[in-house]
């Protein structure tokens, strides 16, 4: 006589050659398939109306996760109220499996999007293809720097109107860099869509800032003032914006100087800057005047560090260079009895020195080829393929000129300024 089905009659149920069933009797078309490999499963069986038999898989019926003998009953009766109301229970299966599964796989997209922050997603850029760049450095700095308040954002989650946002933030302090950073921004954004990260770019559309090269160049007399500033200055501002002036090179790689790098050594003392910090890509070697040796040389190390300068912000270091500039410059309007009140500086950035060297430079008798080759500009067209002098003697000469017109100026007495002539 056949009997309903019990808990231990499952878990004593023996595997043979061929999967056989335990039918529930009680409890139509419940079942329990007992495979060759010992794994029992409860099903429903049930007849279509077009005579197909359909077998649905409740679940387990042995292992982990496994149904008990009353939920597996209770599904079976929710699987025959399903017929009684012409539903199928095997369409309804699937359709819960479906819908199961779209569930997970937006939980687990949504899980991804939280971890797809600005931060996380910039990383895999650069690693996938900015760091590949010549330019990957810059790229890195101008994301980095003015993308830092979306660092926690999701990458999808960025609108046209935070991009429209941040590049006029940057408009108003420096108008070129928020064409560099629109630049930027929208490669990293094209990159993303490539990524099926997001599905628009915010950045197409924002306008792009009119570029007027800067003309900008410090006088002898603001030149004056500043030397007597960069004195009063406390370190390390006073040895980084003194070495930016002498060597008239780029601000990012006199700040971003390693000792490495560096030969102090012998008559023709060096900086060396990799092709790897040069924003051109192409190593450079710049001759120490003895002005910038003696700054040097007087310099403490930074413990555990192989930079020269700890890291500075530029804003924070033209702030103070600004304020003691004007201290000075009330302090002489006082002595000449004028009110120091009235007294301004007329602005200028960091940059300029660069300028105001390269300008001064040809003054002194220094012919435009040499200074070019100071500022590590690149030659082009055919210059470029025959012209391989290094013209490292020229170099020194015109840094030498230029650390003694500077020395000069301290000291209000006209240098004896002997123009160069290469050796034939």
């Amino acid at each position: 006589m056949k009997r309903p089905l019990t808990a231990l009659a499952i878990e004593h149920a023996k595997p043979r050659a061929k999967r056989y069933a335990l039918p529930d009797v009680g409890h139509p078309g419940l079942r329990v398939l007992v495979y060759p490999s010992g794994v029992r499963t409860f099903v429903y069986r049930f007849r279509r109306g077009d005579k197909q038999d359909v077998t649905v898989v409740l679940g387990p019926a042995s292992g982990p996760g496994a149904l008990t003998l009353v939920q597996a009953r209770e599904a079976a009766g929710d699987a025959r109220r399903q017929r009684a109301m012409g539903a199928d229970p095997a369409d309804q299966k699937r359709a819960t499996r479906k819908a199961e599964a779209a569930r997970i796989a937006a939980e687990e997209k949504e899980a991804r999007r939280r971890e797809d922050t600005i931060a996380n997603v910039l990383a895999r850029y650069y690693a996938d293809h900015a760091d590949g760049l010549k330019s990957g450095r810059e790229v890195r700095r101008v994301l980095d720097k003015e993308l830092k308040g979306w660092a926690k954002r999701r990458v999808d989650d960025i609108q046209r109107s935070d991009a429209i946002r941040v590049l006029d933030t940057v408009k108003a302090r420096a108008p070129v860099q928020s064409n560099r950073l629109r630049a930027h921004g929208r490669k990293f954004f094209q990159w993303c869509i490539s990524k099926e990260l997001v599905e628009k770019n915010p950045f197409d559309g924002t306008a792009v800032v009119k570029e007027v090269s800067r003309k900008r160049v410090l006088t002898d007399d603001e030149l004056r003032l500043l030397l007597r500033a960069i004195d009063r200055l406390e370190w390390p501002r006073r040895q980084f914006v003194h070495l930016l002036l002498l060597s008239a090179q780029r601000l990012g790689e006199v700040g971003n100087m390693e000792w490495v790098e560096l030969d102090l050594t012998g008559d023709t003392p060096t900086w060396t800057l990799p092709d790897a910090r040069a924003k051109n890509g192409t190593a450079h070697v710049v001759p120490l005047a003895p002005a910038a040796v003696e700054i040097l040389d007087g310099m403490d190390r930074i413990a555990g560090s192989p930079r020269v300068f700890a890291t500075l912000s530029e804003s924070h270091v033209k702030k103070r260079v600004d304020e003691v500039m004007l201290e000075v410059a009330r302090e002489d309007a006082a002595a000449r009895g004028a009110d120091p009140e009235a007294v301004a500086v007329a602005p200028w950035r960091l940059h300029d020195l660069r300028r105001t060297a390269a300008t001064t430079m040809p003054r002194l008798g220094v012919d435009v080829v040499t200074v070019e080759r100071v500022l590590n500009h690149q030659m082009r067209g055919v210059m470029a393929v025959y012209q391989l002098h290094t013209f490292a003697a020229e170099k020194r000469h015109a840094l030498n000129l230029w650390a003694d017109f500077l020395a000069n100026l301290t000291i209000e007495r006209k240098s004896n300024i002997v123009p160069f002539k290469a050796e034939a």
